[in-house]
């Protein structure tokens, strides 16, 4: 999927569109209460109208709604999310001092060619795959061929986890190729615009939340 795809299928994808809208929404309203004291007094409805007088417990009503609405929102974008680190971690692996082949032996080199020992050509070398598996958990693979048993000839991905330590990999190895990604994340933000669109409703619940958070505290704090 080329990048154009990825913004056309963000776009038109309508149900993820709606929960963005609704956090957005929600967020706002909870950000608005909180820093300028603003008060709903009633709210029409097709057959009746509502008055509110409890203005504390529509605060906390709202910010149950942000939570549960980003939980929401993220069951929707997780695999956006997932697309896009695809697309930044293929510009990572294409860095010549994270990954490359080694013209004389075609085998990998560059910083994670001290973790990958591959002997014979059945390996994939062409297209490696970078993969998180949890927090500063990562690991690297590649396809290759199965040679043995009545699965002959099926692709496989084998993986090599980035947090085992032995041979040539080391503890600072996995540090610089983490200071790598981090600049490629930072990148990506500027290059990608489906960035901001994906973590710009996150960002605008946390706001809200921790305006909430700190209106509720500093009540205590100057007493």
């Amino acid at each position: 999927m080329t990048a154009d795809e990825f913004r056309a299928a963000m776009d038109d994808d309508k149900s993820f569109q709606a929960r963005r809208r609704v956090l957005v929404i929600v967020s706002l309203l909870l950000l608005a209460f909180v820093t300028s004291g603003a008060q709903i007094k009633e709210a029409n409805t097709f057959i009746f109208k509502i008055e509110f007088t409890n203005y504390d417990g529509l605060k906390y009503l709202l910010v149950f709604s942000v939570l549960a609405c980003t939980v929401r929102y993220y069951s929707y974008s997780e695999r956006y999310h997932n697309k896009l680190f695809r697309f930044w971690s293929s510009k990572l692996l294409h860095d010549y001092n994270i990954y490359h082949l080694d013209h004389q032996t075609g085998e990998p080199s560059g910083l994670l060619g001290r973790k990958i020992n591959i002997y014979g050509d059945r390996y994939d070398v062409q297209n490696p795959v970078y993969r998180k598996a949890g927090f500063f958990r990562r690991s690297v693979g590649l396809k290759t061929i199965n040679l043995d048993g009545h699965e002959a000839g099926i692709v496989l991905e084998e993986h090599w986890d980035l947090n085992e330590y032995k041979g040539g990999w080391r503890r600072q190895d996995l540090r610089k190729l983490l200071l790598a990604e981090a600049r490629y994340r930072f990148q990506a933000w500027f290059k990608y615009r489906e960035t901001l669109d994906l973590s710009s409703p996150y960002l605008l619940a946390l706001s809200s939340l921790v305006a909430f958070g700190y209106s509720y505290i500093k009540p205590l704090l100057i007493a």
